[in-house]
């Protein structure tokens, strides 16, 4: 009888450890899976708040604005960019690190933004953000680009004048500027403007120091046109500046579309701006085309003689 209790009881205690077990793996994998929704919750929260903060005041057609984001540690902010559609899309999300659960878990759902254009990497990490609003214009003002530079230091090496005197009237503390590689601080990503075999390599146009190519080593290089777009492509990672480009000719398109009706709106008027109206309606199929960013020299080469036709009308456009 007594081996008989014995065995009972020994099958009791073991049973109650097994299921007291499942309970407390059941309690920390519910409280887990908790934690993974409010924190994707609030991660989501806060990726709605950077787009919106990635939204410097609104500059003119010439000067550059700058702005700084500053961000608690342990923070990533994914910049992801579509094309598809009249305008693509400018998507956000926000990875915050935590002691609880995993150190960085997905992304919360993205914020989508459609009259963006965010230069960045597609992965940013810093407390403090610099971020740079220019305007971007062929030949009218299309929108605002937006650089957002992160936690690493920039060594621009022999930058041409106007790209030292906008640095040092904007006061970017992440970039610095020098006359040889070797004045550079150690670890910064090195920008050569004449020569070669920095981290990234600018090729300005001989003739137009505003155009040119910016090649980084083992990712086929980009081009650029104004210096807008010098900077997007110094600061963002090739795809998403590919992709940005895109989408402001599709804006450019559709604004050439809207251009061309107030052209047809003030013929109606005896105010004489006809004379634009074919250049508009190639200019705004030859936007909307592009497929990537060596074709805007093309693209320049048509803005410019708008611009200059514009300039000549009793009543200009823009």
């Amino acid at each position: 009888m007594r081996g008989k209790k014995g065995m009972e009881f020994g099958f009791a205690w073991i049973f109650a450890i097994v299921v007291g077990a499942i309970i407390i793996f059941l309690a920390i994998y519910s409280s887990s899976r908790i934690i993974n929704v409010d924190r994707n919750v609030q991660d989501t929260e806060i990726g709605r708040e950077i787009g919106i903060l990635l939204s410097p005041v609104e500059t003119n057609l010439e000067d550059a604005e700058k702005t700084a984001i500053i961000l608690p540690g342990g923070m990533r902010i994914f910049n992801e960019c579509d094309s598809l559609g009249s305008f693509g899309s400018q998507d956000i999300s926000v990875s915050v690190k935590s002691g609880i659960g995993s150190k960085w878990q997905e992304p919360g759902i993205p914020s989508t933004f459609h009259n963006k254009y965010i230069f960045s990497e597609s992965t940013i990490e810093g407390k403090r953000l610099e971020v740079i609003a220019k305007p971007f214009e062929m030949p009218f003002k299309v929108a605002d680009v937006i650089i957002v530079i992160g936690e690493k230091d920039y060594c621009f090496v022999n930058p041409p004048r106007y790209v030292e005197e906008e640095i040092m009237s904007l006061s970017i503390d992440k970039i610095n500027m020098t006359s040889g590689k070797g004045e550079c601080k150690s670890g910064s990503v090195k920008v050569c403007f004449s020569g070669s075999d920095c981290d990234i390599d600018v090729a300005l146009n001989p003739v137009n120091d505003k155009s040119g190519s910016v090649k980084r080593k083992f990712v086929d290089g980009v081009h650029f046109e104004g210096e807008a777009l010098l900077y997007g492509a110094i600061f963002a990672d090739p795809g998403i500046y590919e992709c940005q480009v895109k989408r402001l000719m599709q804006r450019t398109s559709e604004l050439a579309g809207l251009y061309l009706e107030k052209s047809e709106y003030l013929t109606q008027k005896n105010c004489g701006s006809s004379l634009l109206q074919p250049d508009l309606i190639q200019y705004s199929k030859q936007t909307l085309s592009v497929e990537n960013s060596f074709e805007l020299a093309q693209v320049e080469s048509s803005a410019q003689e708008i611009r200059r036709k514009n300039e000549n009308l009793d009543c200009e456009l823009f």
